[in-house]
C-alpha cells in the first residue's frame, strides 16, 4: 500500500514534483505580477507590461531564467507546493492504528484526525506561502514601480502585509484545502467520477477564489503606492479615495490573476496531483518487482552470512 511505502521516497518525490510543476508554470507567473504591479504604480498598463515581459523571454530566455524575477517566482511555489505535498504525505503515511479501530468511537476519531490534518496542511502551506510570497511581493513592488528609493514611502506599511496576508488565505484554501473536500461532495451527492470531481474542483475554485484575492492584492499595493500622511486627509475621505481606486482598477486586475492563478494552481495542480500520483505507483511497482524482491533477499543472505562469520555456528538469540 501507498502508507506501506518509505517516507523518505515519498518526500523526495514530493520536492521533485513541486520543483518541476512550478518551473513549468512560474514563466507565466512572473509576466502576470509585474505587469499587476506596474499597472498598479501607474508605470505601464497591463498589456504594455506583459508584451514587454514577453519579448524579453523570447529575446534572451536563458537570461530570463536567472533574473531574480523568474527565480523568486519559482521559490514561492516551489516551496509552497513541496509543503503541501509533504504535509499531505506525513497525513497518509500515519499509521492506521493511530486513527482508530471500526467502532463508532473509532470512526469519530479517525474523522477528527483526518479534520486536523487538512487544518495542519492549511496552516502549515499558509504559513511557507504567505511568508514567502511577501518576500517576493515586496521586492517586486521595490523593482517595477516609480517610486524612488530615497523616498520616505519606500518603506511598507501594516495594512499591505495585512491586504496580502488575506489574499494569502483565499488562495491556499481554495488550491489546496478545498479541492479535497468539494470533489468529496461531488462524489457521495451526485455520483461523479472521482478523478474528474478532482480535476474540476482544482481548475474552478482556485480561479473563483480570484474575485476575493483580487481586491485584497490591489488594496495592498495601493497602500503602498499611496501613503497618505496623516494631515492630508481623513480616515473617512482616505476610505472613500481607495474604494475609488479600487473601483476604476480592479477589473482588470481581476482578470490578470484569473489568468495567472489558471496555471499557477489550477493546471499546476492538476499535474501535481498527477505526477505525486505516478510517483507513488513507480514506488508500489519498485516495491513489488522481482527484482526488488531478490534485493531484499539478498540483503538479508548477506546479514545472516554475516552474524554466522561474527558468531560461528552459534544462533543468535
Amino acid at each position: 500500500t501507498i502508507a506501506s511505502l518509505p517516507l523518505g521516497s515519498k518526500l523526495a518525490g514530493d520536492l521533485l514534483v513541486a520543483a518541476t510543476v512550478t518551473f513549468g508554470v512560474s514563466p507565466f507567473l512572473t509576466v502576470v505580477d509585474k505587469a499587476i504591479v506596474e499597472s498598479a504604480a501607474g508605470t505601464r498598463t497591463l498589456l504594455a507590461s506583459g508584451m514587454s515581459s514577453v519579448q524579453s523571454m523570447v529575446r534572451n530566455p536563458v537570461q530570463y531564467l536567472k533574473s531574480p524575477t523568474f527565480l523568486l517566482m519559482w521559490a514561492v511555489y516551489s516551496a509552497t507546493y513541496t509543503t503541501a505535498n509533504s504535509f499531505k504525505t506525513l497525513e497518509e503515511h500515519r499509521p492506521a492504528s493511530s486513527l482508530g479501530n471500526g467502532n463508532r468511537s473509532g470512526q469519530s476519531h479517525k474523522h477528527a484526525t483526518l479534520q486536523l490534518g487538512k487544518v495542519g496542511t492549511f496552516v502549515g502551506t499558509t504559513f511557507v506561502n504567505s511568508g514567502a510570497s511577501i518576500l517576493k511581493d515586496r521586492a517586486y513592488a521595490r523593482m517595477f514601480n516609480n517610486i524612488k528609493s530615497s523616498s520616505p514611502s519606500t518603506s511598507f506599511p501594516r495594512s499591505t502585509y495585512a491586504m496580502w496576508m488575506m489574499r494569502d488565505f483565499s488562495v491556499i484554501g481554495s488550491s489546496f484545502i478545498l479541492p479535497d473536500i468539494v470533489s468529496q461532495r461531488l462524489v457521495d451527492s451526485y455520483g461523479m467520477d472521482k478523478a474528474k470531481a478532482q480535476s474540476m474542483s482544482q481548475l474552478f475554485l482556485p480561479v473563483a477564489a480570484q474575485f476575493v484575492a483580487g481586491p485584497f492584492h490591489f488594496l495592498g499595493l495601493d497602500f503602498y503606492n499611496r501613503q497618505f500622511p496623516d494631515s492630508s486627509m481623513t480616515r473617512t475621505q482616505a476610505f472613500w479615495d481607495r474604494s475609488r481606486q479600487l473601483y476604476h482598477g480592479i477589473g482588470p486586475v481581476i482578470m490578470a490573476r484569473i489568468a495567472r492563478i489558471a496555471p499557477g494552481y489550477g493546471i499546476g495542480g492538476v499535474w501535481n496531483t498527477k505526477l505525486r500520483t505516478a510517483w507513488r505507483e513507480h514506488l508500489l511497482e519498485q516495491q513489488s518487482s522481482p527484482s526488488t524482491q531478490r534485493s531484499d533477499r539478498m540483503f538479508q543472505q548477506y546479514i545472516a552470512k554475516l552474524m554466522e562469520l561474527m558468531y560461528g555456528d552459534r544462533r543468535i538469540p
